[in-house]
């Protein structure tokens, strides 16, 4: 991988942790300061991705590096674009929180707390895969992304049995869920990244 597209690809690596760092924050205080602070990042988070697209794309021009070197750069792009949009949903599930006064139970914060830690020390493990092109870094990513998706998989199946039962609150359902789902897709797209560089490597 060359030296200027593997930059890119950690500038935008770090404004997603960053982001999600801040909404992790946002989480554990629901404070309207720290949900803010998370939703002004958005916009580094977008000019990053968009910058790593557009650089892809100028490289593969005719003349250049051509298509087919382009395409799994663009398809780590449109990873990290997901990313973001998953986050920007938590900030708004987070600002809904706040806005009404929303809490959710216990266990539904420690179930997410859980999720939210796995996301982090994942998105945290790319720049190294990005650098080092690390096989075992990747099979161990794939492991913990396998493991936390079949936990957060049992976490929301459990929810909505509880649901049904009149244990859990309709009004936070949607929002705890709706966390959960976004925290899953930041996990399969880092999934998706880490498999890209690997298959890079291995072409190199």
């Amino acid at each position: 991988m060359e030296k200027d597209v593997e930059e890119r690809l950690i500038q935008v690596c770090r404004s997603e942790i960053k982001m999600l760092e801040l909404i992790f924050e946002g989480f554990r205080t629901l404070t309207e300061k720290s949900i803010k602070e998370a939703d002004r990042v958005k916009e580094e988070v977008r000019r990053d991705s968009a910058e790593l697209a557009r650089f892809v794309i100028e490289r593969s021009s005719p003349g250049g590096k051509g298509k087919e070197w382009a395409k799994p750069y663009l398809s780590m792009a449109s990873s990290f674009d997901r990313m973001g949009y998953n986050m920007e949903g938590m900030v708004g599930r987070l600002t809904s929180m706040v806005k009404d006064h929303i809490l959710f139970s216990d266990r539904a914060v420690k179930e997410v707390n859980d999720i939210f830690q796995v996301a982090m020390d994942l998105l945290e493990s790319l720049p190294d895969m990005i650098q080092t092109k690390n096989k075992l870094l990747a099979q161990h990513i794939g492991e913990q992304v396998r493991s936390i998706l079949k936990i957060a998989n049992g976490y929301s199946e459990e929810h909505e049995e509880r649901l049904i039962q009149g244990v859990c609150m309709p009004k936070s359902s949607p929002l705890y869920l709706g966390l959960i789902e976004s925290l899953k897709g930041i996990i399969t797209h880092t999934l998706e990244v880490s498999g890209k560089i690997v298959s890079l490597s291995l072409k190199s």
